[in-house]
C-alpha cells in the first residue's frame, strides 16, 4: 500500500499533507488522517477543511454538578471554535426514555481578560426542560467547551463536532 498525500480529483502526490501547496480550489488529504485541505497556492499543508465536516470531540459522560470539558481546541493558537453538541440523558425523575438536547456553540478566547467566553443558541431540546448548559474556559492557554448537566442526580452524555479558527 501507499501512503501520502493524495488529491481527490487527480493523481497521487508523494508529498506530506502539512506541507504540500496545493493549487488554488484543489482539495486533498492524507491517508490514515480525517482532515480535508483546501489548495489556495501559497499556504503549505493548505487550508484544513476538518473532514468536510468538522473535527469530532470525543463522547464525554458529564456528571451532575460539575462543569466537565467536552471539547478542546487541538492547539493554544486557536481563538475560536463553532461547535455542534449534542446531550443525551434524562431529566430529574424520568427513566423510560432519555432526551436528546442539541445546540450549537460559539467559543472564543478573549486576549483581554484570558477568559472563554461562549454564545450557545439553536438549543432544542426533547425533555420539558434542558438537559444542560454550555459554556467556555480556557485552560493552559487553550480554549475549551465545557457542559454541566441540569439534573442534581443524572450525568448525560455529550458529542460534539467543531470547526476551529487559529490566529
Amino acid at each position: 500500500m501507499i501512503t501520502g498525500t493524495r488529491k481527490l480529483i487527480s493523481k497521487e502526490i508523494q508529498q506530506d499533507a502539512d506541507v504540500y501547496v496545493g493549487s488554488t480550489g484543489e482539495i486533498w488529504f492524507q491517508e490514515g488522517s480525517q482532515t480535508l485541505r483546501f489548495g489556495d497556492d501559497e499556504t503549505p499543508g493548505g487550508i484544513p477543511l476538518a473532514s468536510g465536516g468538522g473535527t469530532a470531540g470525543p463522547t464525554t459522560v458529564c456528571p451532575p454538578g460539575v462543569n466537565t470539558v467536552v471539547y478542546t481546541a487541538s492547539s493554544s493558537t486557536v481563538r475560536t471554535i463553532k461547535a455542534t453538541v449534542q446531550a443525551v440523558g434524562y431529566e430529574t425523575g424520568v427513566v423510560d426514555f432519555p432526551d436528546t438536547h442539541s445546540a450549537d456553540v460559539i467559543a472564543v478566547k478573549n486576549l483581554r481578560t484570558g477568559l472563554g467566553e461562549a454564545s450557545v443558541y439553536g438549543v432544542t431540546y426533547t425533555s420539558v426542560a434542558s438537559l444542560v448548559t454550555f459554556d467556555a474556559q480556557i485552560a493552559g492557554g487553550v480554549l475549551k467547551i465545557v457542559a454541566q448537566p441540569t439534573s442534581l442526580v443524572n450525568s448525560v452524555t455529550v458529542d460534539s463536532t467543531a470547526i476551529e479558527i487559529q490566529e
